[in-house]
């Protein structure tokens, strides 16, 4: 299993927006969230909303079965996927088919 955490801006006044988006992806559209992760290759995804001095981050923890989760996210052209990448550029003003770098890992401590 291959281990993420990855990270993108929000400003406060999206703040309300966003939970909404996540509260929609929580609960009404979580059927078409789990079957996208499916096609994708992801295990498990953790979002945490970290606040900072010029508003907030989302940060992002995912598994996967390969590295590839996010090429395949983009290349994931359903309805859902659609909906889902215009959601986030509309609130987040990130393109997550050209701004999802992954960041490189320097440290994976484990007992």
């Amino acid at each position: 299993m291959k281990k993420y955490v990855y990270s993108f801006p929000i400003l406060k006044e999206r703040i309300d927006e966003w939970l909404a988006f996540v509260e929609t992806v929580n609960t009404s559209r979580n059927n078409e969230f789990t079957e996208m992760h499916n096609r994708i290759g992801v295990t498990k995804e953790s979002w945490y909303l970290q606040k900072t001095s010029t508003g907030y981050d989302v940060v992002v923890y995912t598994e996967s079965r390969d590295e590839n989760f996010m090429v395949n996210f983009k290349n994931d052209k359903t309805e859902f996927s659609d909906w889902f990448r215009r959601e986030v550029a509309k609130i987040q003003n990130i393109d997550l088919d050209t701004e999802s770098v992954l960041p490189e890992l320097v440290l994976d401590w484990s007992e």
